[in-house]
């Protein structure tokens, strides 16, 4: 690939070794790649001895010409890069560094079939993103979050009831008295979703699933819905009046009276590269019950 550029993301918190660092370095550093990394992986990339070879780059303004990017940590790792990379369409592959690795492609034992990038031997598996505007009571639009997981309705720190409407493309599904409700990708099945008693989706679809968090009705179950689907959450109230809506985990507003929260399939996608031949389901088992060889 002539005139690649590869962006390194470090998960800085992460215990990664030395060495693994001063290995992917070579790989792509015998190729002639150019590479970046973030000022804040300065410190690591130093201690590799391997930094003469790379040219540290702020997140708010890395190269428009990187050709993809490597992610060392978990899926929250991946996570984090999917919101700055969505927004310049740079594809990712994630090393895992954490304890489940549903996003990562390799395992580090295995960075060196990342030199297979470089032949062009990849496919790229693109993954639906979620918007969630936050509307004043006037109807403005005071805030826009986009997530790859999930979007979620919650009250804060402190355990307090919420109640809420919520619209399906105009149509009022029914009043929620819960502790929150998650709206979720395919890709974030897996996540908050699946703790709070959401279904599995295969990340290959296009939809979204409504999970209400610790609901107080024995009627209030998760719903799968079409991911072209404008989920409008109104009417919230809480007593504490602290209800705030976050996206993956990470960016979160305040809502104040009157605010609604509109939900739609984002025009950004999170690009990931796919080295390995197996498929989700294989990918589901190991993650969720370990090799065949411990169940016995």
């Amino acid at each position: 690939m002539t005139g690649t550029n590869v962006l390194l993301m470090v998960n800085t918190r992460k215990i990664i070794p030395e060495k693994t660092v001063a290995a992917l370095i070579k790989i792509f550093s015998e190729r002639e790649v150019g590479i970046f990394a973030f000022d804040t992986a300065r410190e690591i990339i130093e201690r590799s001895g391997e930094s003469r070879k790379v040219s540290f780059v702020s997140e708010n303004d890395f190269p428009d010409d990187v050709s993809f990017a490597v992610v060392l940590g978990g899926d929250g790792s991946i996570i984090r890069a999917a919101s700055i990379l969505c927004r310049r369409d740079v594809p990712m592959v994630g090393v895992n560094f954490g304890a489940v690795g549903y996003l990562a492609e390799l395992e580090s034992e295995n960075i060196s079939e990342l030199a297979r990038i470089l032949d062009g031997d990849y496919e790229l598996d693109v993954r639906m993103m979620l918007d969630a505007e936050i509307r004043g009571a006037v109807g403005s639009i005071k805030k826009t979050l986009t997530a790859l997981n999930d979007i979620v309705l919650s009250n804060g720190p402190v355990a307090n009831l919420l109640s809420f409407d919520l619209f399906c493309d105009g149509v009022r599904l029914r009043n929620y008295r819960a502790d929150g409700v998650i709206a979720a990708t395919a890709t974030g099945s897996t996540a908050y979703s699946l703790s709070a008693g959401g279904p599995i989706l295969d990340p290959s679809l296009s939809a979204v699933c409504v999970t209400p968090i610790c609901p107080h009705s024995l009627e209030s179950r998760p719903a799968v819905l079409n991911g072209d689907s404008v989920i409008e959450l109104c009417s919230i109230q809480c007593r504490k009046n602290s209800v705030y809506v976050t996206a993956d985990g990470r960016e979160g507003v305040r809502l104040e009276d009157g605010d609604t929260v509109k939900i739609s399939k984002s025009s950004l996608t999170t690009r990931l590269i796919r080295l390995k031949s197996s498929g989700f389901l294989e990918v589901l088992r190991n993650k969720l019950t370990g090799p065949e060889s411990e169940l016995h």
